[in-house]
């Protein structure tokens, strides 16, 4: 399981393209939405249709695979 919070990502793909390119900081996971910090702003996204780029490894995330609370994805062995 990878943890994203607290890491550096950018937003590749999203149901609403003024996000697209969005970078900053995931500061909160929520059972439907996460929260980026960048600079000053919070920007709350739904993880249904986002897809991120961690910046430290290029690696994409999925948010349609997010779904959910953290500790449901941890009792089903989720990856993500």
């Amino acid at each position: 399981m990878i943890q994203l919070l607290g890491k550096e990502v950018a937003i590749v793909q999203s149901a609403n393209p003024l996000l697209v390119g969005v970078r900053g900081t995931l500061a909160l996971e929520s059972m439907r939405v996460i929260t980026i910090v960048s600079g000053t702003k919070k920007i709350t996204v739904a993880k249904t249709g986002t897809v991120l780029q961690l910046q430290e490894s290029g690696k994409v995330v999925l948010g349609d695979e997010m779904n959910g609370r953290i500790e449901d994805r941890l009792s089903r062995g989720s990856k993500v």
